[in-house]
């Protein structure tokens, strides 16, 4: 497999299993891509894939992410916030990720992570050289706007980097790769609508200080479908892959059950098993 091949990973939240399951089925087929770019909750997972912790990727996409201390009540009380990230981090990342991290440094992988720093209200994207040992970035990478405080990371403030942008095509194309794998969490029939009134009314006053922030929230819409429409017009010119799910299974952004979110992590591995061929040709699998 040659090294001009990105692997483009879209957010979304409890989705991000269907995610799991496809990348699941790339290290079973000993498939592992050189780059990627990833935003939300699939750079936990990109992470993962890299450093070939698959059982655990699983694990947290599936069953961690269900647990009280990560979504609920008690963050809210231990950590001011619905998502549990320091929880999460420190109970399902804390015991593997040092080792992980240096299996990274030591090869010729690279995971880059999309974040949005607050207080340059900029994208930023951030490789294994920059990552702390406590894994900052991949912790901030992943707390929504109202759902969780700003994660600091040598000095600045950070939240997910789906603030500014859904699918990290662009990323890919601007660091010199010609070929992307693009795999996205919502089905054909997801619509992508702008936040409600009243949501809109919160982020508003929470983050008034904010602007260049909340204008990137107020294009969401629009990013999201222009980012779409550019992976389909280069798979139109055979230079990308769209994986996305077949079926909806029910999860949303920040709910599903165990079965629904199993369901959904095995509809993401059979839904490369499906285009095997395809993915082995694209991909240059001898």
């Amino acid at each position: 497999m040659k090294s001009n091949i990105g692997l483009v990973l879209e957010g979304g939240g409890f989705r991000g299993c269907y995610t799991a399951g496809a990348l699941k089925w790339l290290s079973d087929n000993n498939i592992y891509i050189k780059y990627s770019a990833s935003i939300s909750a699939t750079t936990a997972y990109a992470f993962c894939y890299a450093t070939e912790r698959i059982e655990e990727m699983k694990y947290i996409s599936t069953v961690a992410i269900k647990d009280k201390d990560v979504m609920g009540i008690r963050p809210l009380l231990k950590e001011g916030g619905l998502m549990g990230i320091g929880y999460l981090q420190e109970t399902y990342f804390k015991p593997f990720f040092e080792e992980a991290l240096n299996f990274l440094k030591n090869s010729d992988r690279e995971v880059e992570v999309g974040v949005f720093n607050m207080d340059k209200e900029v994208l930023e994207y951030h490789g294994k050289n920059s990552f702390t040992a406590d894994g900052g970035h991949i912790k901030a990478s992943v707390v929504l706007p109202l759902a969780g405080k700003m994660t600091e990371v040598k000095g600045q403030r950070y939240l997910d980097g789906g603030i500014r942008t859904m699918i990290s095509i662009e990323r890919s194309i601007a660091t010199g790769h010609d070929k992307h794998l693009v795999i996205i969490t919502k089905d054909e029939s997801y619509v992508r609508k702008p936040n409600g009134f009243i949501l809109d009314k919160i982020l508003k006053f929470v983050y008034r200080k904010f602007p260049t922030m909340l204008a990137n929230i107020d294009n969401r819409v629009t990013s999201f479908y222009n980012e779409l429409g550019l992976v389909e017009k280069l798979q139109k010119q055979g230079k990308a892959i769209l994986i996305r799910p077949s079926k909806d299974c029910g999860v949303t952004r920040l709910s599903g059950s165990y079965e629904q979110l199993e369901e959904l992590f095995n509809l993401g591995y059979q839904d490369m098993e499906n285009r095997r061929e395809e993915l082995f040709r694209f991909l240059e699998v001898e």
